[in-house]
C-alpha cells in the first residue's frame, strides 16, 4: 500500500474518493483529466464514494466513460451518489474499502485493514497570518466490534471540497464515533507525518 498524492495504491489498484463532480462545474474537467492519469499508471480504479455532487449537474457520465475506457472502473456508493450504479463496499483480501457515510456489510467490516473516505480530513496549520488547511490521509489503529484494526482515511480527490481540520474538529462518519482518531498520524499528500496528538 502506497500513496501518490491524493491517490492509495494496492498493487495495481488506486483508490480515490470524494469527487463531487458538479460541485463547482467548470472544475469537472480538471478532475476528471486528474482522475485519467491515475487510471492510465492502474489496472483498477475504484472510487470510493461521492463521484458526483448531490443536486447538481456533473459530468459523472463523461468521468465513468474515459476512466473506464482505460482501466477497470469499480464505484462505492457515497451519500452523494444517488442515482448512479454503485457498491455498498469491496472487500480486496484483507481490505474494506467503503464509503464512510454508512455502515457496509459485515464482510467488508470483518477485514483487518478499513480503508474509507466521506470525512475530507485535513489539518491545520497555523501560521503568522492565522493558518491553512492541508488535505491530508489518516492513518491508525481502532477496535472495531472487539477487534484491532489498522484504519485508512482517503482526503477529497476534489481539492476545492470543504474539508474538515481533524485536529481541531470531529470528522463526519459513523467510524469517528465509534473510535478514538486522536493519536492516529496524518500523512500530507507530499508524504509527510505527523502525530494529531502533537498539533
Amino acid at each position: 500500500m502506497k500513496f501518490f498524492g491524493d491517490t492509495l495504491v494496492i498493487g495495481r489498484k488506486a483508490i480515490i474518493a470524494d469527487l463531487h463532480l458538479g460541485l463547482i462545474r467548470f472544475y469537472d474537467r480538471r478532475l476528471i483529466e486528474k482522475a485519467v492519469k491515475v487510471a492510465e499508471h492502474a489496472q483498477t480504479v475504484i472510487v470510493a464514494g461521492d463521484l458526483r455532487h448531490l443536486g447538481k449537474p456533473s459530468s459523472f457520465e463523461d468521468f465513468i466513460r474515459e476512466v473506464g475506457g482505460i482501466a477497470e472502473l469499480i464505484l462505492l456508493r457515497g451519500n452523494h451518489d444517488a442515482g448512479i450504479e454503485a457498491r455498498k463496499g469491496l472487500r480486496i483480501g484483507k481490505y474494506g474499502i467503503f464509503h464512510g457515510h454508512a455502515v457496509p456489510n459485515d464482510d467488508v467490516m470483518a477485514a483487518k485493514h478499513l480503508i474509507f473516505a466521506h470525512a475530507h480530513p485535513s489539518i491545520f496549520i497555523a501560521d503568522d497570518v492565522g493558518g491553512h488547511k492541508e488535505r491530508v490521509f489518516l492513518v491508525g489503529e481502532a477496535d472495531v466490534g472487539g477487534e484491532i484494526k489498522r484504519i485508512t482515511v482517503l482526503p477529497a480527490f476534489n481539492d476545492l471540497c470543504a474539508s474538515t481540520a481533524v485536529n481541531l474538529e470531529r470528522p463526519s462518519g459513523f467510524m469517528f464515533r465509534r473510535c478514538d482518531y486522536t493519536r492516529w498520524r496524518a500523512v500530507l499528500l507530499d508524504g509527510t507525518v505527523l502525530s494529531l496528538d502533537s498539533l
